[in-house]
């Protein structure tokens, strides 16, 4: 069981002494049946409770969501953090089934995980982790498997405003080894993402050991590289299926892109003059008739 389902069901424990007879009913058959809540509507979850839907959904106002829907979606994260991918892929199958529209179905999950992580990121944190990019002599991105695509995509957009970034990959040498060439004004940019990679870890811990700051993109508070970074925003990555899904974190990418570009105007103005100038060379680009 996860820690947010453990903390669900201490608080549906607790509330027990106090419940009407009805909600008493609703409680035990939550504290039994949480994977089935998540996967069943209101209507078969009162059927197997032996109540009524009206009372499904004031348990669940009782427990402080809106209604049953938020429940059942909170219900349903949790599950799917503790699945194995096959399962995972079975739960998709369900869900499908009851919206076959997948590109409606994928694009409200989107919307959830940006809704999530707007609500998550704090401010001070943000703002701490764009003042480290302008005050960075040098700026590395890494991140292993998927999230090297997104180091790469990171280093990138910072080099495209004219950021000293470099994207670093482990082609001849281990992060740990490259980190240790790094000195305090450098900066550390380190994407890690479930399953968690060891070797992003281990180079985020020798970063902090040796007083270099760092950023980490992640998306859960257990997750382990979380205890070495100087700044960490999370990010929701639930997807559909057993991928994490990167619309979240390139929502992120480019808030953070966007605020350098609002703080360092010249900055921003001569960057864009190189591109603008660049764009219009016929030898690279295609200008559509």
């Amino acid at each position: 069981m996860t820690p947010d389902m453990k903390n669900i069901e201490k608080r549906i424990l607790k509330s027990l002494p106090n419940l009407a007879p009805l909600q008493k009913k609703v409680a035990n058959f939550f504290l039994e049946h949480m994977d089935l809540v998540a996967l069943l509507p209101i209507e078969e979850v009162a059927r197997r409770a032996g109540t009524s839907a009206a009372t499904i959904v004031r348990f669940a106002q009782f427990l402080g969501y809106r209604g049953y829907k938020e429940l059942k979606e909170t219900f349903s994260g949790c599950l799917k953090a503790q699945l194995s991918p096959t399962a995972r892929y079975h739960l998709a199958v369900a869900e499908k089934e009851k919206s076959p529209d997948v590109l409606k179905l994928a694009s409200q999950n989107v919307i959830s995980n940006i809704q999530e992580t707007i609500r998550s990121v704090d401010p001070k944190v943000f703002n701490g982790a764009v003042e480290s990019i302008i005050a960075a002599r040098h700026i590395y991105c890494i991140g292993l498997e998927l999230s090297s695509n997104l180091a790469q995509l990171m280093a990138f957009l910072l080099r495209q405003y004219s950021y000293n970034a470099q994207h670093l990959s482990l082609d001849f040498f281990r992060y740990q080894e490259q980190v240790a060439f790094m000195s305090s004004t450098d900066l550390l940019i380190a994407f890690s993402f479930s399953p968690y990679s060891r070797e992003t870890v281990d180079a985020l811990a020798l970063a902090q050991k040796r007083s270099i700051p760092s950023i980490l993109f992640t998306d859960k508070k257990s997750a382990p590289a979380r205890a070495w970074a100087t700044w960490c925003l999370p990010i929701k990555t639930d997807n559909i299926t057993f991928s994490n899904s990167l619309g979240a974190v390139v929502t992120v990418l480019n808030a953070i892109i966007t605020e350098l570009n609002f703080r360092d105007k010249e900055r921003t103005l001569s960057a864009l003059r190189i591109i603008e100038e660049s764009i219009t060379d016929e030898r690279f680009f295609i200008t559509p008739s």
